[in-house]
Order: C-alpha cells, then structure tokens, then sequence
C-alpha cells in the first residue's frame, strides 16, 4: 500500500510540473533546429495496436487525451475530444529496433497521402533499401499504380472484415529468414511501408484497441511503429492528429508533415496555435519519444499531371526525354523532398543509410 501512495505521489507531482509547462507559450521549432531523437519504447507492454496486423495482450492504460490535467472530466478539448483521466505516465528507455514499419496516413481524401507515400518508395529505391510497401487505398492505389514495377507492393483491403488479421499473420512469415528455390538463405524484411486509405481512423482504432497491434508488434516482432501525418491548413488535419495520439499516444514515433501545397509553412496556423498539439509535444518530449516536423515540397501541376497521366514514379520522370521542363521540375522535388525525409530519417527506417541517393 505504501508503494502505491508513493506512485500515486509522483504521478500528482508530475501533473503539477505537466500543468506549469503547458500554461507557457511555446513556438513549435523550426525542422532545421530538430534534433534526431533515437527510437525508443516503453518497459511495460503496452496495449495500443495501430494498423493491420498483429495483436498481443497488454496492460491497457486509459487514453490520454490533451489537455485532461487542465480540464473537467467530460469537458471538450479544442478538437472536440472528450477529455478522460491519463493512469500513469509511461516510463522510456533507449532502445535500437529490428524492425520498422512506416504507416502513412491523411484521413481527409488529397491532403498529399499517397505523394508522400510514393516519394518516400522513391528515397528507399535510390538508397537502395529493402522494403516491403502495402498499399490499402484500393480505391486510389497510387503506391501500387506508380511503383507496382519497381518494388513489392501488395494491396490490402482495409475495410474488408478479417482482412487486417491475416496481414497481422503474414508479417510474422515476411520477418523470418527463408529458402530460395536454390537453397539459399533469403533473409526476411524489417522494414515495411503501409498507405492507408482516407476515412481510415475509425478502423486503425479499433484495430489498435481490439487486436493490440503495436503492443503485439513490439514484443514479437521487436518492431516500431512509425506514424506519418500528411497536414493541410485546415482544422481536420489537427483533430486527426489529436485522435491518432488518444489512441496510440507514446506506443508510436510521430512524422507530421506540412504539405507546401497548401502554403508556406508559417500559414499552418491551426496547426501552429493549437494548444492540443503543444500538450502532445511537451508530452513526448518528456517520455523521449520522437516527434519530428517537416515539410513536403510542392511539385508544379504540369510535372505532377504528366506523371500521374503516364504513371511514372519520380525517377521515371527524371529519365523521360519528352518533356524537359518535368525532368528538371521533378528532379528538384524529389532532391528537396529527400533533405526533409533526411532530417526524420532515424525513424524512417533510413538510419543505417550513408547516401541520399
């Protein structure tokens, strides 16, 4: 009993400390003065599963929602989140991963998913990284369409039924060594590539809570789970931000990128003023999970149409001789694409990768 006070004790202390550093007005840094945190986990199995395939019995601590120390249980926070009571505070250690999957996911339809999911197959192609890619956007499979002919991508139906629970046990059968026809050892993959589908929350959550994927992941797979959020301007972008984080809180590393289509990176003012985003920064920061910021060059229409009309990946449109003006404009995106995806590269998958490409 007398343990438990002295928990209950610190968890009140920490609160106090939590509730000082969110009333202080905090600028979100700048990509160049991010520093590249290492890969971290939990040492508790934790319960949080987020995608489509494993799931693994955990504790399951109540979702913490931004801004519950501040407010009244029940209350609303500015995205519109019902605040509820966060149990403990999880404890980090440093750790390096085997393995790594990379979920790239925008819920709202054009926010720039699919491009980020495909610039990113590019930076694994030249750098010459083995990986496997799931496109689950059947009804715009831009990932398979595009790089279907340069890489192995398989389709997955997200929102078909049992479908999510045969992925969860096929990845257990893509990690492990095999034998070639000749043979020969063929060793399995440890990192992975999933697009989701837009409107997809709703799923990934349940498969998150139901199927205990990310808990299943780690303890099994020893694997890490990194979440891409592709933003626009608009205040959608940050709900689904503050969603992702009631159910997968510290369980994930957090890419948020600020597509430049929709402007110059000070215009994601939403996203810049939200106080929900500042609690979910402070509250990483302090578990030492990572949480970078970076942005997606925006690709003039007639480069980006041609290659959408011909279905060519970005290096197909650097090599094509017809039009010029694509292969310079493309080669520029895909340059300055890769110096942002560089600067989260420790949680892509990419650490171990000397070249840009």
């Amino acid at each position: 009993m007398a343990n438990i006070l002295n928990d209950k004790a610190e968890i009140v202390g920490k609160a106090e400390e939590l509730l000082l550093k969110t009333d202080e007005t905090t600028e979100p840094k700048s990509t160049e003065d991010v520093q590249q945190p290492e890969a971290v986990a939990t040492d508790e199995v934790r319960s949080l599963a987020g995608y489509e395939f494993t799931a693994k019995e955990s504790h399951h601590p109540t979702p913490y929602t931004p801004h519950a120390a501040t407010m009244e249980l029940g209350e609303k926070t500015e995205t519109g989140n019902t605040v509820l009571p966060q149990i403990k505070t999880a404890v980090t250690n440093k750790k390096e991963w085997s393995r790594r999957l990379v979920i790239v996911t925008g819920d709202k339809g054009g926010v720039g998913k699919s491009t980020f999911a495909r610039g990113l197959a590019q930076t694994y192609l030249d750098t010459k990284k083995e990986f496997l890619a799931f496109d689950a956007d059947i009804s715009n499979s831009h990932l398979n369409r595009f790089y279907g002919d340069q890489c192995l991508v398989r389709k997955l139906d997200f929102f078909t039924e049992g479908n999510v629970d045969i992925f969860l046990d096929d990845l257990k059968e893509l990690i492990e060594d095999s034998l070639s026809t000749e043979g020969e050892v063929v060793p399995g993959k440890s990192l992975f590539l999933l697009e989701l589908p837009p409107q997809s929350m709703r799923i990934l959550k349940e498969v998150v809570e139901q199927m205990k994927f990310l808990s299943t992941v780690e303890e099994l797979y020893d694997m890490r789970v990194t979440i891409v959020v592709v933003i626009s301007r608009v205040m959608d972008s940050v709900r689904q931000l503050t969603t992702l984080y009631d159910f997968c809180q510290d369980q994930v590393d957090y890419v948020v990128v600020k597509n430049l289509f929709f402007g110059l990176p000070e215009n994601f003012v939403r996203y810049k003023e939200s106080s929900d985003v500042t609690t979910i920064k402070d509250l990483l920061k302090e578990r030492e999970i990572p949480f970078l910021e970076i942005t997606m060059p925006d690709l003039i229409e007639h480069a980006y149409d041609y290659l959408d009309k011909n279905s060519l990946t970005f290096n197909q449109g650097i090599e094509q001789k017809e039009k010029p003006s694509v292969k310079g404009r493309v080669s520029t995106w895909i340059s300055r694409f890769k110096e942002q995806v560089w600067l989260a590269r420790s949680i892509l998958g990419l650490e171990n990768v000397d070249t840009k490409g």
